[in-house]
């Protein structure tokens, strides 16, 4: 293991050794590992005028050296692919041109780190109850692990878990945290191991893999309210659901769909990251046929009856989707483009060559767009509608097929303004925020932020026209919103609202007390009626009182779902033999199997799975609106569009930029893709 030196007598000296790549000093200078497939290696032999040659053997295989005439030293790429792991002597010989030889011997150990993964909880997953944490090490004979922790994090915690050898080459750590968990905890956890041979190894955070980007982390939630209750599970966080399906996003950046009936999963692709683009995160949506995905790096993906648009692997951004409609922009914001789902025709709406104005647009059940940019003042609509002519730059307009909504932001507030379907005009108010998400328009009634003079608070105008104040908190609150679904999420039927405020969930109602639904985790909607929340891998009811609970808690009572996760744990762990890796949800056909994950986009395949750790009975669903759609049911945009080209514009106008008015192309045609 220590370094040892013989020399003959002889005029060439070896010195300076370095290693390359993959083959690395350890800390004490004596020895080195390497952890790939061969050993780059450079040595220098002094004088090189009167060298002969050199050559290394390492485990019995001579390798010659060569020369490079620009830095006088010798190199070498040592194949070590049938070298079995351990430590084994690496030789260096030279010799002159007289014959002589002089030689140099280090400790190279062929070395491959220890496996280290987080068996429970899963990645993504989302606890209603207590959970022991349970990590594994394994080392690679003859390298064993020696030291292992685990770090668990959040926003109340931090400890470190410490695991003990189970066999000659495993350690194990399987604890209890040292306080209950709370609502609203999101865990990180953090493994750390050694054999003593290699440095340190930190192992990707929650579940293995790959080496994820901190926005891309799994993590694992905690939700402890009574009032929710899990309907459903995927291998991966939830991204969009609808009442057959589900779609997600798992640990390993695979994208999917769980069929909510019979819990088979269909695996789509793979969003491959890259550092250039690792602040960025990616968003979807299903649609009637598909998949309408987002990638980080700048990419819009199609499916289409499980098969991938190869025509949408381009630079864009994905602004929106509803039923059989998707609105893109390219990458730099100066075109949008209407796409057709079923047919693949493609439709230019906006053209603005040069143009740094962010485009923001709408889409109502039948497919018209309501669309504005920070150029004009006005919300475009079609047949050439225009809405609005307020000072400051116009947001995102919202739509729920009966009404639109927009709002002006002037630097220091948001002004909201109505346009109904009898072609008023409606001021709602303004809100102390540059935020586009500060509407919600559904069924005909319409939520908004509105400043108290100190904070935000939640109102609702409802169908008839009644406004209602729906919280007095001291604290600012927001709605609960994302991506692609901005504006339609928080309204029932009925006209309750779902808000946010200080760390919790609440639904408001006019004429009641905000009434408490949960933490802020997740995304929180209104489906099929009743309030839906989805946190990392599971799917919430909002549960009323005589409502049964998930995997067989008492009514109202928040269910441990992780409880299985440690049986299974426990039993694997009592069966493990000697130097067996442990990962009980390793299986034949598994997800969690590194061997069932999908190819990347590059290669996409359709490949199922049958999730047996969903229960054995889901409840089922009747169909609903699909992304996007505000309103199941409503007068239409026809009324709109019939009563508002009359409304007056004569309101305040903005100065043009002086580059001019851009170019408003509709219905040129790009031709059908498929």
């Amino acid at each position: 293991m220590s370094l040892s030196t013989t020399s003959a007598l002889a005029e060439v000296v070896l010195d300076q050794i370095q290693f390359f790549g993959r083959t690395t000093w350890r800390r004490d200078y004596k020895s080195a590992i390497s952890d790939f497939n061969n050993i780059e290696v450079s040595i220098a032999a002094i004088p090189y005028q009167d060298v002969y040659s050199v050559e290394a053997e390492y485990a019995g295989v001579t390798t010659p050296l060569t020369f490079n005439d620009y830095n006088n030293r010798y190199y070498a790429t040592i194949d070590t692919t049938t070298v079995p792991y351990g430590p084994h002597a690496l030789t260096f010989t030279a010799y002159d041109k007289l014959g002589r030889m002089s030689t140099r011997q280090y400790t190279v150990h062929k070395y491959t780190p220890p496996r280290v993964w987080v068996t429970n909880p899963r990645a993504n997953r989302t606890l209603t109850g207590d959970t022991r944490i349970a990590a594994t090490c394994v080392g690679t004979p003859p390298y064993s692990c020696t030291q292992f922790k685990a770090r668990v994090r959040s926003q109340v915690r931090d400890e470190v878990l410490v695991g003990v050898k189970t066999s000659p080459w495993t350690m194990h750590v399987l604890h209890d945290l040292s306080s209950p968990l709370q609502s609203g905890e999101v865990l990180t956890i953090r493994l750390e191991a050694t054999d003593d041979v290699g440095p340190v190894w930190y192992g990707p955070t929650i579940g293995g893999g790959v080496v994820s980007y901190d926005w891309a982390l799994p993590r694992v939630y905690v939700e402890r309210s009574p009032k929710l209750t899990a309907v459903q599970r995927a291998p991966g966080a939830i991204l969009d659901f609808d009442a057959t399906r589900v779609l997600f996003m798992d640990h390993v950046l695979q994208i999917g769909l769980v069929d909510r009936m019979t819990q088979q999963v269909t695996w789509l692709g793979e969003l491959k990251p890259h550092p250039d683009w690792m602040h960025k995160a990616g968003y979807g949506a299903l649609t009637p046929t598909g998949v309408a995905m987002q990638a980080w790096y700048g990419s819009v993906f199609l499916w289409k009856d499980n098969m991938l648009d190869r025509t949408h692997r381009r630079p864009a951004r994905l602004d929106a989707v509803n039923g059989d409609t998707l609105l893109w922009t390219r990458a730099d914001d100066d075109e949008a483009i209407v796409h057709t789902l079923s047919t693949g025709i493609e439709t230019s709406l906006w053209l603005d060559p040069g143009s740094a104005s962010p485009f923001q647009a709408d889409i109502t059940a039948s497919g018209d767009i309501y669309y504005s940019t920070h150029e004009e003042p006005w919300i475009r609509g079609p047949g050439e509608i225009r809405l609005g002519n307020h000072p400051g730059y116009l947001q995102r307009p919202i739509t729920d097929g009966t009404n639109v909504a927009g709002r002006w932001w002037s630097g220091s507030v948001s002004s909201s303004y109505l346009y109904t379907a009898d072609g008023a005009e409606v001021f709602l108010g303004d809100s102390r925020t540059g935020d586009a998400a500060g509407l919600l328009l559904h069924a005909g009634h319409a939520a908004y932020l509105k400043s108290d003079g100190a904070v935000n608070q939640v109102w609702l105008r409802t169908p008839s026209g009644d406004e209602y104040q729906l919280s007095n908190f001291a604290t600012p609150s927001q709605f609960d919103q994302q991506e692609l679904r901005i504006g339609h999420d928080g309204i029932s039927d009925t006209g309750e609202v779902m808000f946010l405020n200080n760390k919790k969930r609440y639904i408001g109602r006019p004429g009641a007390a905000p009434e408490e639904i949960s933490s802020d985790l997740g995304h929180g909607r209104w489906f099929d009626g009743d309030w839906h929340v989805a946190i990392g891998d599971t799917l919430f009811k909002v549960a009323s009182a005589e409502a049964p609970a998930f995997l067989g808690a008492s009514p109202g009572e928040a269910a441990p779902v992780n409880a299985e996760d440690e049986e299974q744990y426990e039993l694997t762990l009592a069966a493990l033999a000697p130097g067996e890796p442990l990962n009980p949800w390793t299986r034949a056909g598994d997800f969690h199997m590194p061997g069932a994950s999908p190819a990347s986009f590059r290669d996409p395949r359709a490949a199922t799975h049958t999730d047996t750790d969903a229960p054995d009975e889901e409840p089922s669903a009747a169909a609903a609106c699909s992304i996007g759609q505000a309103a199941c049911s409503g007068r239409g945009v026809a009324l709109l569009s019939a009563a508002l080209v009359g409304l007056s514009l004569s309101r305040r106008r903005r100065g043009q930029r002086s580059r001019g008015t851009p170019s408003l192309i509709r219905h040129r045609s790009r031709g059908a893709r498929r």
